[in-house]
């Protein structure tokens, strides 16, 4: 267990999970605790933005290093002018926790700005650059799992580079009507990827590109957080989606303690439900009234896009592949148990072959750099931080 204020050791190989950086206090000592404790990666945050968005470019990356800082210093402050009304509004305690996060890591706040606006503009409906993406998640009921507790699991797809920001965290705010929580996150975040929480809800977050009409500028990882800390329950989740305002577009997997499962593709302005007693989810529309808002079926990647290897492709082909694989696996296995899960997400396909098209995923932009189970009854997740075809899991609890 790492002591508050202090960094985690960060993973060597695929299967390494550093201990969670433990943040207590109110949102903003956690902030200054999650900062402190990541400073490191902070500090080379410019450098992992271009490895991202220049994979396999070392050269070129090198070579925009020296215009990067005004440039992400200019989005960042772009950022910080747009959003703050929001979040002072709608989720003020957030912004404590990023005013936080800048005091415990040194940088500019303005900075931490820049991976929320990065995050909402691959949110948005539209053709991208990358290219829209990633993750594949499962979720079966108590009924369905073979331990007799919901279960989700996850695969995190996101480019390689990315892995440098990881955080796993756990959350004690100070807050009353707080909920702490677990979570999966990247260093400059105050909001999460997934998590799970003191009362047993797990949240799993995939980007979806869904339209819109914003009615305030907050990424979908403020919202997941926001989740973990005020709802109970799967019923009380759906019920705060109805009303909390955000931008940009998701499917978020939802358990709870109680055996609960559902899976809701959520727009700016909208959000759908479909319920079952086994769920999956990639990354494009299920439900009729969202795939009038989601990005056509037939569209294709534009030749401009980086990397050259996508270009021409569907934009949804790979989010359909993964959806049938992921599908045809849970619906041969009856009771899953997280172990069956765990195998889902290390699948390479009928061929045995890991690609862009696979729920384990080795693409030439998006891979699997992060794989986790989520068990809302015991409080716990099993997380893999890189690719589970070639790496274990670790036990985390609350």
């Amino acid at each position: 267990m790492t002591p508050p204020g202090k960094a985690a050791p960060a993973a060597a190989r695929s299967g390494d999970v550093a201990p969670p950086v433990e943040c207590r206090g109110d949102h903003r000592a956690m902030g200054q605790i999650q900062g402190a404790a990541c400073r490191a990666e902070l500090g080379r945050l410019e450098q992992v933005l271009l490895a991202i968005a220049l994979p396999g470019q070392g050269r070129l990356a090198a070579a925009l290093e020296r215009v990067s800082p005004p440039l992400t210093g200019a989005l960042g402050r772009v950022g910080r002018r747009l959003m703050t009304p929001d979040f002072v509004r709608s989720y003020p305690e957030h912004l404590e926790r990023m005013i936080g996060i800048a005091e415990g890591g040194a940088v500019p706040v303005h900075l931490l700005f820049v991976a929320p606006m990065v995050e909402l503009t691959l949110n948005r409906g539209a053709y991208t650059l990358p290219p829209p993406a990633a993750c594949t998640a499962v979720a079966v009921t108590r009924g369905r799992s073979a331990t007799g507790e919901a279960l989700i699991a996850k695969n995190f797809d996101y480019p390689p580079a990315s892995n440098a920001m990881h955080l796993t965290r756990r959350s004690q705010p100070r807050a009353r009507r707080r909920a702490g929580s677990l979570e999966v996150t990247k260093a400059p975040l105050p909001g999460c990827h997934d998590g799970i929480n003191e009362h047993g809800l797990a949240v799993a977050y995939n980007y979806g590109h869904f339209r819109g009409r914003s009615r305030a500028r907050i990424s979908i990882t403020v919202l997941v957080q926001e989740l973990l800390e005020t709802c109970r329950s799967v019923g009380e989740a759906l019920a705060m989606l109805r009303d909390r305002p955000r931008a940009g577009g998701a499917l978020l997997m939802l358990a709870d303690a109680g055996g609960d499962i559902a899976s809701v593709e959520l727009a700016p302005d909208f959000f759908s439900v479909r319920r079952g007693d086994a769920l999956v989810h990639a990354n494009h529309a299920l439900t009729d009234e969202m795939v009038a808002r989601d990005i056509p079926r037939e569209a294709r990647i534009p030749g401009w896009v980086w990397p050259a290897e996508l270009r021409g492709r569907r934009v949804q082909e790979s989010s359909e592949r993964r959806l049938e694989r992921a599908s045809a696996l849970l619906d041969s296995m009856g009771a899953a148990s997280d172990r069956d899960l765990t195998a889902v997400l290390a699948d390479h396909g009928a061929a045995g072959a890991g690609d862009d098209n696979t729920v384990c995923r080795h693409g030439p932009y998006y891979s699997t750099t992060c794989s986790m189970v989520l068990l809302p009854k015991q409080r716990s997740m099993r997380l893999l931080v890189g690719q589970p075809c070639a790496g274990s899991f670790t036990d985390l609890s609350l």
